[in-house]
């Protein structure tokens, strides 16, 4: 089965996995450390805080910002009609109310549809930007701005592309490590901002909420005297209502091994999903399918390839995997059946387009031209148009 994801080994991952068993050491340490303040350079930001999940690092950002900034239960976080549905469940879990704008002909948020979505009680947006490619920040921040608004961009499925020469557009930006991701290391999510607070914040939040005089076991390393005896006697105060949301020195050690490889990976992809969208055009021509597209002045991780085809999604779905190509759906969200009564499906129409049509396979660098010709003979094996 040619598969969504991938996952390979490398030397670097290897010899870092094995630092930190010879170290005797898997707590939060060194390597994180390294990981997160390197992350963090490449995405245009001063900071990096590690956690077990990007569910984790979005539920943590949020409810900083809540904490931070005085928001009131009840209070309006917009966000988009396509998401996964961790999205809108940091939301909710925060006693906050989820407000949905349609996305684009990208899947993005559709800046036209913001502003009226804004009300008196709104605090943030969270944009967010799906299958490796950013939204159309460079509209959306602006709207933002103008109304004071926080952004808080949910950026799991996209690492390192750039969307108008800029990575970094909103406050914290946060980012998965999970299974079938750009880098992968089994768990884990990473937050980035350039805000000092909001980083003390979500590293304790992380960790329990506990004081952030001490929030790993090298925070009383030196010390003595006086300086010591408060370390001691404040490292078990927890001054919010956090989480067990840490990460071990491992993931850091898987994930801080193919960071170096990032530019190769996102080529690969690139030049995958290129080949695809060459070899499938036809279909796209007849009107058959909607091919991925990338936005004026965007750059695209292709961390799948998402297509809509005007067909039963479960019939292509079942003719693909039949034919050796693993399928997802593409991120179904207003008609979940948790959300019932939250919002009327029919309200958003290219969100009932997309979940009525849409899927996705993979584009990935562990795709031989070999496995990227088999795709494209699966597509065209389906019974178009009968």
């Amino acid at each position: 089965m040619i598969g969504v994801g991938t996952f390979t080994v490398n030397d670097e991952m290897r010899r870092l996995v094995n630092v930190v068993l010879d170290s005797g050491r898997i707590s939060y340490g060194p390597l994180s450390r390294e990981f997160e303040a390197e992350f963090a350079a490449i995405h245009e930001c001063k900071f990096g805080v590690l956690s077990n999940s990007g569910t984790s690092s979005l539920q943590v950002a949020l409810q900083a910002m809540k904490d931070l900034y005085g928001w009131r239960d009840g209070d309006e976080i917009i966000t988009q009609s396509v998401t996964f549905v961790a999205t809108v469940n940091v939301v909710l879990h925060n006693r906050l109310k989820p407000v949905l704008v349609d996305i684009d002909e990208c899947y993005g948020l559709n800046p036209e549809l913001l502003e009226a979505a804004i009300t008196e009680k709104t605090r943030a947006v969270i944009p967010v930007h799906l299958f490796g490619q950013p939204c159309n920040m460079q509209a959306i921040a602006p709207i933002a701005r103008k109304y004071g608004l926080y952004i808080l961009e949910d950026s799991c499925e996209t690492m390192f592309a750039s969307h108008r020469g800029r990575i970094s557009w909103g406050d914290v930006a946060c980012y998965s490590l999970y299974v079938a991701h750009l880098l992968t290391a089994g768990v884990g999510g990473i937050a980035t901002t350039n805000d000092p607070d909001l980083v003390i914040k979500m590293r304790s939040l992380v960790n329990h909420g506990r004081d952030g005089i001490y929030l790993s076991i090298d925070d009383d390393d030196g010390l003595s005297g006086e300086r010591l005896k408060e370390v001691v006697q404040r490292r078990f105060n927890f001054e919010s209502v956090g989480h067990s949301y840490r990460v071990t020195e491992l993931e850091a050690a898987l994930a801080l091994g193919q960071l170096d490889g990032w530019r190769e990976m996102i080529r690969q992809r690139q030049e995958n999903a290129d080949y695809l969208t060459a070899e499938l055009s036809d279909l796209e021509g007849h009107g058959w399918l909607t091919l991925p597209h990338t936005r004026r002045g965007t750059e695209s991780a292709r961390m799948m390839y998402p297509v809509v085809a005007d067909t039963d999604k479960w019939a292509l779905c079942g003719h693909l995997e039949g034919h050796g190509v693993e399928t997802r759906e593409m991120l179904r969200l207003t008609d979940q059946p948790a959300y019932r009564g939250l919002w009327r499906p029919e309200d958003y129409p290219m969100a009932e387009w997309v979940n009525k049509h849409g899927i996705y396979c993979g584009c990935h660098q562990g795709l031989t031209r070999a496995d990227l010709d088999q795709i494209v003979d699966a597509f065209y094996s389906y019974g178009w148009g009968t």
